[in-house]
């Protein structure tokens, strides 16, 4: 978030300052069970973890270790939340709970590990957001567009080549063999990127320079976050012992597997109108390459607002559940946005079908189709 430390993680495998491998894929089977062998990062007060470090207590993090089998470990990284440190716990779930159980105990903290973590996450929020209730914040600060690219070698050393356009095929995307002093392996290429990826880069730079605009013209407070997956939330390793206590993707009620992938294309944390998931969609940026009828331009246009219609309702409850533990019933608003269109030809394509304008307003929950150009984000 924002190139500052995630909140409970610094990356995704184990710190220098924890010492030790890359555990992720191994397996551990002693005290505690068997499972993943993983790291889990928990943070700790100042004042604690001199108690944990200090040789004379009866408890201290290698008296932990014995008694739970987990590797424990100060680490020496300095902590993202200032009068915070954090213990890196290395082992199986059950090794790394009674790990976290141990130090609570021994450092007078009644609270569960997931409470702890949220409450960490917090500080660290505060930290990194210091204007959090003065400003608007957008993550990624700077939006970083899709280029058409290959990895080729240059001088014995593999570097990204720029291509003007990713109609220049299928081929300049295959890997490539190069001559390699290792093993003549072939380069690992990017994953391609298609004109309709370059047309809804534009769309979202063009809704994102708007929204930024706006919120320093009216002084909105407000947290905007683009392209979050859903398996992102919690989704890092080090944040599994905590999180498995707490609404994720993989808990959602839903038993098919389709409905807990996908992604915010723009999510909004407002302080008055509190969550707004946005469907953002790059239709009509094209029309005069395609030279398309006006009956044809409604019918696809249709097509993307069932489309817009079908994500944001899936949103929506996947949004509702992931913070259920946070407040039940919290306010979640819906809304599309075609950069390339106006509200007009927005209206005029749904104004003879019943179904679809029905449809489109018990999504951005309005009773009126007249307010469908009020709902909508468009080019004006």
């Amino acid at each position: 978030m924002s190139g500052h430390p995630p909140p409970a993680s610094q990356q995704g495998s184990r710190r220098s300052g924890g010492g030790g491998e890359d555990v992720r894929s191994t397996r551990g089977s002693g005290r505690g069970g068997g499972g993943r062998v993983t790291f889990y990062l928990h943070a700790v007060t100042d004042e604690q973890a001199a108690v944990l470090t200090d040789d004379s207590n009866q408890c201290s993090l290698q008296e932990i270790k014995m008694k739970t089998g987990a590797d424990v470990q100060l680490d020496s990284n300095p902590s993202p939340v200032p009068g915070m440190k954090i213990v890196v716990i290395q082992g199986v779930p059950g090794q790394i709970e009674a790990a976290v159980g141990f130090i609570s105990e021994k450092t007078g903290v009644q609270e569960t590990i997931s409470v702890q973590a949220q409450a960490f996450w917090l500080q660290w929020v505060e930290a990194a957001f210091p204007d959090l209730d003065s400003r608007a914040y957008f993550l990624p600060p700077v939006y970083v567009n899709r280029v058409p690219m290959t990895r080729q070698s240059v001088s014995d050393q593999n570097v990204l080549v720029l291509h003007p356009s990713s109609t220049q095929g299928v081929e300049l995307n295959q890997a490539t063999r190069i001559p390699s002093t290792a093993a003549q392996d072939s380069i690992s290429q990017p994953s391609p990127v298609q004109d309709s990826d370059i047309r809804e880069d534009k769309a979202m730079e063009r809704l994102l320079v708007c929204l930024q605009t706006m919120s320093e013209q009216n002084k909105e407070v407000l947290v905007g976050i683009s392209h979050l997956r859903y398996g992102q939330y919690l989704g890092e390793p080090c944040y599994a012992a905590a999180a498995a206590h707490l609404p994720s993707t993989k808990t959602f009620p839903s038993g098919l597997s389709r409905d807990r992938q996908g992604n915010f294309d723009l999510l909004l944390i407002h302080r008055h109108y509190g969550l707004v998931v946005c469907q953002v969609k790059a239709f009509g940026s094209n029309w005069s390459k395609c030279d398309m009828f006006q009956q044809d331009i409604c019918s696809n246009l249709k097509i993307k607002l069932k489309e817009a219609i079908q994500s944001l309702n899936k949103a929506e409850a996947m949004l509702s559940h992931l913070v259920s533990d946070i407040a039940s019933g919290l306010r979640i608003t819906k809304t599309i946005a075609f950069p390339n269109l106006t509200a007009r030809q927005v209206q005029q394509a749904v104004s003879d079908d019943t179904h679809t304008t029905e449809e489109l307003c018990r999504c951005l929950g309005t009773s009126d189709s007249a307010d469908i150009p009020e709902t909508v984000n468009c080019l004006q």
